[in-house]
């Protein structure tokens, strides 16, 4: 219909402005291949700044990784989460933060929080025959605070909705994980990211090159394949998605099973 055209065409153009960024990201050519792929569990939420950093390098580094997204379930504490998030047991089990990034990485027998921490661990390992872009040199760990900090929330700024990536929504747990064919900075890419998170659906994230068709989302669960944000985000809706994301205005869930004593910053402005 027109309307669903119009609501389709300014999300496209809210995620385009969202990825201000754009012209990080992109995969870059490895010219001495990898000993071996390694295998690797991302645990992180799309509207996060933080955790798009560690996607971004995902992407240039051309690794292949397992999300398991975390979305929130309340903006007034840090930690927090019910018996409905799926993942963040995981990251305590694991002995993580309950603060993403965290990344595990199987192959090497570490994990980590702090994005700074995950960014030098996989260049260090998996950098091996690829040039890092000057952008990301810059970008990661080039700027002054008062610069790197704006650069890199503003994008996120831009698309502060529960929908967007931010609050999690009910959703039917698949059996089997999905795979995502994706570019960091594509617009379509970031939309159906940001569905699969506030459903909590996990999926193998394949970094594919910008020109490339995208996104390309498989659902091995059903055989769905298909090309294209739109055709993704409805069936993502009507195969899991059972009910509309948490407001942002969320209490803290009861019981909560996860931290209580760092309030969020963002819980200031949230009326009580």
């Amino acid at each position: 219909s027109p309307a669903a055209r119009s609501t389709m065409a300014a999300e496209v153009a809210a995620a385009a402005a969202a990825t201000l960024r754009r012209w990080n990201g992109v995969v870059r050519p490895r010219k001495v291949p990898l000993p071996e792929k390694p295998k690797l569990t991302l645990y992180e939420f799309e509207a996060s700044p933080y955790c798009r950093r560690v996607r971004e390098t995902i992407n240039i580094l051309g690794l292949e990784v397992l999300v398991k997204p975390c979305p929130r379930e309340t903006l007034r504490t840090e930690g927090a989460y019910s018996s409905k998030s799926r993942h963040k047991p995981e990251v305590r089990a694991a002995g993580g933060k309950l603060l993403f990034p965290f990344l595990v990485d199987h192959s090497a027998n570490v994990a980590l929080n702090e994005s700074s921490y995950i960014v030098e661990h996989l260049w260090k390992h998996y950098g091996i025959g690829v040039e890092q872009p000057s952008s990301d040199r810059v970008l990661n760990g080039g700027l002054p605070a008062l610069l790197d900090i704006p650069l890199l929330t503003a994008p996120s700024a831009l698309r502060p909705w529960p929908h967007a990536g931010l609050m999690m929504a009910p959703s039917v747990r698949p059996e089997l994980p999905l795979i995502m064919h994706g570019c960091e900075p594509d617009p379509g890419c970031r939309l159906v990211r940001e569905l699969l998170c506030i459903l909590q659906i996990p999926y193998h994230f394949k970094p594919r090159d910008l020109d490339s068709p995208l996104p390309h989302l498989e659902d091995p669960n059903t055989d769905f394949k298909t090309f294209g944000a739109r055709s993704a985000q409805e069936y993502l809706r009507d195969k899991y998605q059972l009910g509309p994301p948490l407001p942002l205005t969320a209490p803290v869930p009861e019981p909560n099973l996860g931290d209580s004593g760092r309030t969020s910053p963002i819980s200031w402005f949230l009326p009580r």
